[in-house]
């Protein structure tokens, strides 16, 4: 199945092929030229230390390798250089499941959540998590499975562990070609070792998720739905944005047609991701819009901008639960570390979120 999640070089050119970082710094620039203009009046209107906070800066999430751990000190290689965090004597870390801090290992990848703003204080710390979403597309025996992404990810391979599949069958009882899965558990050199499953997801197949109920008038600003995270893949570790399941169609986020389906090597397929309009009804935005997310759980917002595309997120029309029931379908695709900023638990696979249209 490797030689499966290859896709010819040529297919690049069906998606924009700038990084998304220089998106990430759109907003900067605009706000440097322009001012931004924070309504405190308005519903997503940040306050306290989050109406301190620049678009585009860190105050919680740290990431970075491991260098050395112990049960009182942290050292990463970051993008800074070597740093050293102090663990807050609650200090939880995840490596699969619970365990302690000591327990992680040098060389793993990790993302830390300071107890303060920009504090030396570490209290979560999160080493080789990974997250594999989309439509099973190849199945392997009982446990190994070749899964799309969307245009922006691609494909991935996933190898359910023994011990965890019982717990994602539950969830995802349907596992073969043309369904959904979502699962978070070990990123090793290759594949994801699922652990768990991510969310609860009625099975239907990808290419008939349930119709968005009607809308009287504009949109709703603000909405409010489900925000997940994704992998870094090519975007920078630390970067802070997020993957939107409603891109302008100009944007050619959705790979349909004979472009889509030739790179997944059916020229009759017709691609998941670009079917209908999701359960949740989104305005238009172009890459590098402003959004105001709020994590309803943590009642942290930040202001964010579209980095990438977000079709897969768009196919899925479940609920989170962290804190109360979201309403259905997922709004937000974030990066690792913008999730971590909000106060989202990468275990957890969600938060209630509500998002508008940020300035």
């Amino acid at each position: 199945m490797r030689h499966l999640a290859d896709i010819p070089r040529w297919c690049d050119d069906v998606t924009d092929s700038t990084g998304p970082g220089r998106f990430a710094r759109r907003s900067l620039l605009k706000a440097a030229v322009l001012g931004r203009r924070d309504e405190p009046g308005h519903p997503l209107a940040a306050t306290g230390e989050d109406a301190e906070v620049a678009p585009g800066s860190l105050v919680y999430a740290v990431t970075g390798r491991i260098l050395d751990v112990s049960p009182h000190v942290l050292v990463l290689r970051t993008e800074h250089g070597e740093q050293r965090f102090p663990l807050a004597a609650s200090a939880q870390a995840w490596r699969g499941g619970q365990v302690p801090p000591a327990a992680l290992r040098q060389g793993d990848h990790a993302i830390v959540r300071r107890q303060h703003p920009r504090g030396p204080v570490v209290d979560r710390i999160w080493a080789q998590a990974g997250r594999v979403t989309g439509t099973i597309i190849e199945r392997e025996g009982p446990a190994t499975l070749l899964v799309d992404e969307g245009p922006a990810q691609g494909r991935k391979i996933v190898i359910i562990a023994a011990e965890a599949a019982g717990r994602i069958q539950v969830r995802f009882p349907r596992l073969e070609p043309g369904y959904l899965i979502d699962v978070i558990g070990l990123k090793h050199d290759g594949f994801l070792q699922a652990l768990i499953p991510a969310t609860s997801q009625p099975p239907y197949l990808a290419g008939h998720p349930p119709a968005p109920p009607l809308v009287n008038g504009h949109v709703p600003d603000p909405v409010s739905g489900t925000a997940v995270w994704h992998e870094p893949g090519e975007e920078p570790e630390g970067l802070l944005g997020l993957a939107y399941p409603a891109l302008d169609p100009e944007t050619s986020c959705e790979r349909t047609g004979s472009a889509g389906a030739a790179c997944s090597g059916d020229l009759h397929a017709v691609d998941p991701h670009g079917t209908g309009p999701g359960c949740v009804r989104l305005p238009y935005l172009s890459v590098g819009s402003l959004l105001r997310l709020r994590n309803d759980c943590s009642d942290r917002t930040r202001l964010l901008p579209v980095t990438s595309c977000g079709a897969t997120a768009r196919l899925f029309c479940d609920r989170c639960v962290t804190c109360g029931t979201s309403r259905k379908g997922r709004i937000a695709d974030l990066t690792m570390a913008a999730f971590v900023e909000l106060g989202g638990a990468l275990e957890a696979g969600c938060f209630n979120a509500t998002m508008g249209i940020g300035g």
